[in-house]
């Protein structure tokens, strides 16, 4: 019997309580296919002290010794860094009294994850579900978008290498390992990197060559995760009213945690720029952003941003906090269009579930647009304010013809193609093929 251990630092968290994002969304669509399946499951997670209950075993870290498990969310740049290092030597004490036969170890994430080389010289095999490709995060986020500058993830990378050669790297801040370090290590000593989508699969591997990451990686779209019921538009004025929004008006919704690198803000410019430009259109549309504070700047982020919508004087911004189980699906269902500006998004859970709902998305050129988004369904636009403006208006005008009744009916269909079931399915399978000493890319 394959013994998993699902290794998740923000594992006690709930996507119901709490704006964790798409990871935890999978990991909670994950466990009850592992728990049906052979496998026999642990899933370890950080906490005061150290307890198990039932397949859950939570490890003690200094900084939860004190405090409840979702603050983690609210830590600074340094705290973060702290928190990852404490976790990563919590694991790596758990596995010194653990056999490897037959084990496999599933990372929910790369700089959270556990000591993936120092694991390997052990004899483990493990996976990593790929969130997110940290280097490529860090350049979209910090360089390539806001500054213009023409650096990728590979680029950084490659810096990054350069200043381990020269010795500058050891003077770098603890976040900085995490970033690099970390994502290096998986790159090099993880047997089956799980990427949600292809450009996902091919970042890892243009940022870090000649490690053979990219013969190891399995491209597993995650699909749809949850229950959609794109019936519930019948109740769409009902629903808007629940959050004080204007059923009479053609409803953009943004839902995901509210943090800079969701970059919400390039909605609204491009909200200012239609009220500037035709303010008989502005007066017929209204943004909902639907999420809460989270991670590194995310209050700051929300106050800008809620500082920000007030200037309107046509367009309606509406915020109703964190939504979650029924209220989300009734909100994704009642939406007009759903946007995705984020500067990164590896598959993009959000926009599968808004199409399973049979909203049509208009989204920025990141990874899980171009995994999800097709021009039956959706509309990919460049991330400036100008052709998001460009691309909102002809959604708009798709509402007021019978092409959106066509576009509604393909993102169904889309979503229909697409469950989780499959994913889980594919993930076990790679388990199973580890644990018994095989290698997964053979078998693909």
């Amino acid at each position: 019997m394959p013994r998993v251990f699902l290794c998740s630092a923000t594992g006690a968290l709930t996507t119901d309580a709490a704006p964790v994002g798409g990871g935890v969304a999978v990991l909670e669509a994950l466990i009850p296919h592992l728990q049906d399946s052979d496998c026999e499951l642990t899933l370890l997670t950080p906490g005061r002290d150290s307890s198990r209950d039932g397949f859950r075993q939570t490890l003690p870290v200094h900084t939860l010794s004190t405090s409840e498990p979702d603050r983690i969310l609210k830590l600074n740049a340094r705290g973060y860094a702290r928190f990852a290092l404490e976790w990563q030597a919590a694991l790596s004490d758990y596995f010194a009294d653990i056999d490897p036969a037959d084990a496999v170890v599933i990372a929910n994430d790369t700089s959270e994850g556990p000591p993936f080389a120092h694991l390997q010289a052990n004899g483990f095999r493990q996976m990593a579900l790929l969130h997110v490709i940290v280097s490529e995060f860090f350049s979209r986020r910090y360089i390539s978008q806001p500054m213009g500058l023409p650096l990728t993830g590979a680029h950084l990378s490659a810096l990054w290498r350069l200043a381990e050669r020269r010795g500058i790297a050891r003077h770098a801040p603890d976040i900085a390992r995490l970033v690099w370090s970390k994502e290096r290590d998986l790159a090099r000593h993880v047997d089956a990197p799980i990427a949600p989508s292809a450009p996902v699969a091919r970042s890892l591997a243009d940022c870090y060559p000649g490690t053979g990451v990219s013969r190891r990686t399995q491209i597993v779209p995650w699909g749809v995760i949850g229950d959609a019921d794109p019936a519930l538009r019948e109740h769409r004025a009902e629903t808007l009213r629940a959050v004080g929004a204007d059923p009479n008006r053609f409803t953009l919704l943004t839902l995901s945690r509210i943090s800079p690198e969701k970059r919400i803000n390039l909605a609204i410019d491009a909200l200012k720029r239609i009220e500037r430009q035709s303010p008989t259109t502005a007066e017929r549309i209204q943004l909902i952003v639907a999420g809460g504070p989270a991670y590194m700047g995310g209050e700051a982020y929300d106050r800008k941003l809620r500082e920000d919508a007030e200037r309107f004087r046509r367009v309606e911004v509406v915020f109703p906090g964190y939504v979650a189980s029924e209220q989300k699906w009734r909100l994704l269902a009642a939406a007009d269009t759903f946007l995705s500006p984020s500067y990164y998004e590896a598959y993009g859970l959000t926009i599968a579930q808004a199409l399973a709902s049979g909203t049509p998305v208009v989204a920025a050129p990141h990874a899980g647009a171009h995994a999800t988004v097709d021009e039956r369904h959706g509309w990919i636009a460049e991330a400036t304010p100008r052709a998001f403006a460009a691309t909102i208006r002809r959604a708009l005008h798709a509402d007021e013809t019978r092409e959106i009744l066509r576009r509604r009916e393909a993102a169904v269909r889309w979503a229909e193609e697409r469950p989780f079931r499959v994913a889980a399915e594919r993930i076990i399978n790679i388990a199973r093929t580890l644990a018994h000493g095989e290698s997964p890319h053979e078998h693909a």
